[in-house]
Formats: structure tokens, C-alpha cells, sequence
């Protein structure tokens, strides 16, 4: 029967993830915290006033103009769904079917899955060798020969956590034919936005999650920033009233309260520091610096390291692949956790002289 479904979804790996038996979950870039009691019971009561019985308004319009507002964009301008991953569909769907696309490598694999389902050639660039500093000259080359409908950059870079630099995210934005998306799903942990060059680049779209410094990893809520007329054409590859009245009272919520977001983002990047230190001191590692909520080593045990880690209970992320060799990579979990892992590495791994 797998004969009745086309070939290019056939030849695709697809989104990957195992998960044996653990104590500790430090695989997923989750903030360790869920919502706090007093911030679920506003939620609750903003549900209780909801008309379960009606549908949602199509485009989460209330929602839009609050994210609008702090933002300091405009409502027409924003997007929201059911998570950024459905934002990178929509506009690969938008944008290229069958085109050309160009991001880097390593990245997100989301990037490379939904443009080849959609018949595009998908070209990654690879990232410098030992720091996986963005390739500026080589990239801007690609892309003249390529001419591109889609751009996609994720920035701090997922899975290595490094930060791409305003200047060369320009270059790429004044020299693309097509879209530029910017995907700053860990924004709120790296400080660096491209939000304020919207007006000025019409081709520039900025993909964003409330997953990970909002603590709603299970809500599944994302949005995205853009030029109106960019923003209206991807209205109509969303589908009208995907994201319901249960989604949408969190987010509102959850966006009305700055303390608690900032306060999460203060304990992960104390958290990312305590875990950066605490590896650079193992020998044998080579630790390279985020700007995320998770810190990506290298090791040639990498595999050993891993099954060791999860006989401890501990789970991380084993993210080997082409151009990305030995590597694994561990979330910021609360300080038990980061104690935790840190200890367990101690165990494997000597430290330094």
C-alpha cells in the first residue's frame, strides 16, 4: 500500500526523535518549568467566560493584535498558528512548490523535510568548520546562482546554538530574490532580533515560538512577523480556525505577563552558563558557546556518552549527522537537573588537568 503515497515523502527519514526511559529530559530545548499555579488559574477563568460552543475567530485576530502591540508591529503583519513548524510549511507552500531553497548546514532538519515534500532542490550550505560561523562569501554566491524562492536561517542556529551576525543576516536580505525567514525561536535567550529591519525589507519574515521561553512547549503556539501583503498571502495557506479558544486564551495570558517570561529566561541563561563551565572543564570535549537555552559538545565517545547518560536516567539529544560529527546536545533543565547531568559526565568523562 506505501505504494499509493508519492515518492518523495517515501524517500524522506522524516522528524526523528527516541526516547528510551529517563528520569531527567534534557532533549528537547523545554523550558524545565511548567506555568506556575496562579498564572493556569487566570487562564482557567479566561476560559470559563469563553463560548466553548463557537468557533474561534478564523485568524486568532485578538491574539494577533496583542502579539502586535508587543511587538511594536502591525496586527496585519503577524500570523499565528499552532507552532512555528506549521509557519515553515505555510510558507514553503506560500512561497516555493518545486522551486529552489537555501539554508545552511547543520540546522533545522524541519527546513529540509517540507521543501522537499513540496518538490523543491533544498541546498545547504555548510557552516565554517569548528566554530559553524555562517560561510557569508559562499552563501551569497549560492544564492545569486540559485536565485532562491526561500530563504531559511534559523538564528541563534539550532542545533548549534551559535549566533549569526546582523550584518551578514543583511547581506542576505538585500541580495535574496525570493523570502527570507529568520527563525528566532530562541530569541528571548540570545537578545538579537532582525525585527526592527521589517519595514525597511519586505522580504524579510521572522519565525518565533512561545515553546520554549514560555514555558508552552505543550500548547503548541508560534507566530510570525512580516509585511502585510507577505502576511495576507500566508492567510491563505493557514487554515482558518487551526488554532482554538483553549490555545488562544493561553497565549493571550501568558503574553500579559512579562515578570514571569523574564524570569525564565534569567534562571535558563544562569543555567546555560553553569553547563558551559561545567563542561569546558571536562577533558576530551569541544564545547561551543550558545546563544540558546542548550549547549552543544563534541566528543569522540559521543555514542558511549549518550548510553551512559541514559542508564543514569539522563536524556539528551544525540545530533550527529553530516558536517555535525560526534556531537550531542544537552537542554537547560532546572539547577537538580543541570547538577544532575553535569555529575553524571564527571563520572564518564576526566576533568581537565
Amino acid at each position: 500500500m506505501s505504494s499509493l503515497i508519492r515518492k518523495e515523502v517515501r524517500k524522506l527519514k522524516g522528524y526523528h526523535l527516541s526516547s528510551p526511559a529517563h528520569r531527567i529530559k534534557l532533549n528537547q530545548n523545554e523550558s524545565p518549568w511548567d506555568l506556575p499555579s496562579p498564572l493556569k488559574d487566570r487562564i482557567l477563568e479566561r476560559l470559563r467566560k469563553a463560548d466553548w460552543n463557537r468557533y474561534p475567530t478564523p485568524f486568532c485576530e485578538p491574539l494577533r493584535r496583542r502579539i502586535a502591540a508587543r511587538e511594536g508591529w502591525v496586527p496585519e503583519g503577524v500570523v499565528v498558528s499552532g507552532g512555528s513548524n506549521i509557519l515553515i510549511q505555510a510558507l514553503t507552500v506560500a512561497a516555493s512548490v518545486g522551486g529552489k531553497i537555501l539554508t545552511v548546514s547543520p540546522s533545522f532538519s524541519l527546513y529540509a523535510i517540507e521543501g522537499t515534500l513540496l518538490g523543491n532542490r533544498v541546498v545547504a550550505v555548510p557552516l565554517k568548520k569548528g566554530d559553524f560561523s555562517f560561510p557569508r562569501d559562499l552563501f551569497l554566491k549560492r544564492l545569486k546562482a540559485l536565485k532562491p524562492r526561500v530563504v531559511f536561517l534559523a538564528n541563534p542556529n539550532a542545533p548549534t546554538g551559535n549566533l549569526f551576525s546582523e550584518g551578514d543576516l543583511l547581506a542576505v536580505v538585500e541580495q535574496a530574490p525570493g523570502l527570507v525567514v529568520v527563525d528566532e525561536a530562541y530569541y528571548p535567550f540570545s537578545g538579537h532580533t532582525m525585527a526592527p529591519f521589517l519595514k525597511e525589507h519586505k522580504n524579510l519574515v521572522i519565525v518565533r515560538t512561545l515553546s520554549k521561553a514560555f514555558s508552552l512547549g505543550g500548547v503548541r503556539l508560534g507566530y510570525l512577523l512580516a509585511d502585510p501583503s507577505i502576511a495576507a498571502e500566508c492567510l491563505k495557506v493557514v487554515l482558518p480556525f487551526s488554532v482554538g479558544i483553549l490555545t488562544q486564551a493561553v497565549g493571550e495570558t501568558v503574553l500579559e505577563d512579562d515578570a514571569y517570561v523574564n524570569g525564565v529566561v534569567n534562571r535558563v541563561l544562569e543555567g546555560r552558563s553553569f553547563l558551559y563551565e561545567g563542561l569546558k572543564k571536562l577533558s576530551g570535549l569541544a564545547v561551543t558557546p550558545s546563544h540558546a537555552n542548550y549547549v552543544l559538545f563534541q566528543t569522540p565517545r559521543a555514542e558511549e556518552v549518550f548510553q551512559g547518560l541514559v542508564e543514569r536516567g539522563i536524556l539528551i539529544r544525540n545530533v550527529s549527522a553530516k558536517g555535525l560529527p560526534n556531537a550531542l546536545r544537552v537542554s537547560v533543565g532546572s539547577q537538580e537537573e543541570n547538577d544532575a547531568f553535569l555529575k553524571a559526565m564527571c563520572e564518564m568523562m576526566p576533568k581537565t588537568p
